[in-house]
């Protein structure tokens, strides 16, 4: 009981948090505090701490990546998100993949699940506020918020994050698109 109190502490701590974000996005009250971070670095941190037990997680990320002008509180929240929003849709027992290549004047980095994909009425709804992809009672319950969070910062450093189904297997990939200094 005491690790069931403990794990919606947790969610209600997140849910407020991504209330709080989302009203300092929207009254531009957001400055980003922009920094030179390696990629490798961020994802590892969010690693630590994300919801993937019951994921397998795959990284590819290229070697000698640059560095990136990100600001790292944010960037974390981004993956964080995405990541959480993978393990909540894919089955358990599958793979999360992130892979980051750089692409001329950009890092493109993905985050691929295997879940159900996204159905086509979806994919840009799914960055509305409070929007949710219909899906199994036995899902985790989400807020709507956590995409939204994410463009919201990723726009605010700079960057983009679209959202597709994968072209080699069933599941969803969400791309980062993040300027090279």
């Amino acid at each position: 009981m005491l690790g069931t109190i403990q794990e919606e502490a947790e969610r209600l701590n997140h849910f407020i948090a991504n209330l709080l974000d989302m009203t300092r996005l929207e009254s531009g009250a957001l400055v980003p505090n922009l920094d030179l971070i390696e990629l490798g670095d961020v994802v590892g941190s969010v690693l630590r701490r994300a919801p993937t037990q019951n994921h397998s997680i795959t990284l590819d990320l290229e070697p000698g990546l640059p560095m990136l002008r990100l600001d790292p509180v944010l960037f974390e929240q981004v993956l964080f998100n995405l990541i959480d929003n993978a393990a909540k849709y894919a089955p358990p027992g599958t793979v999360i993949a992130l892979r980051a290549r750089s692409e001329g004047a950009v890092v493109k980095m993905g985050i691929l699940d295997e879940g159900p994909g996204l159905p086509d009425q979806d994919r840009e709804r799914i960055f509305d506020k409070f929007y949710r992809v219909r899906a199994s009672d036995r899902q985790r319950a989400g807020t709507g918020l956590g995409l939204a969070i994410a463009r919201g910062f990723m726009e605010a450093m700079g960057g983009t994050v679209t959202a597709a189904n994968r072209s080699d297997r069933t599941g969803a990939v969400f791309t980062l698109t993040l300027p090279i200094p």
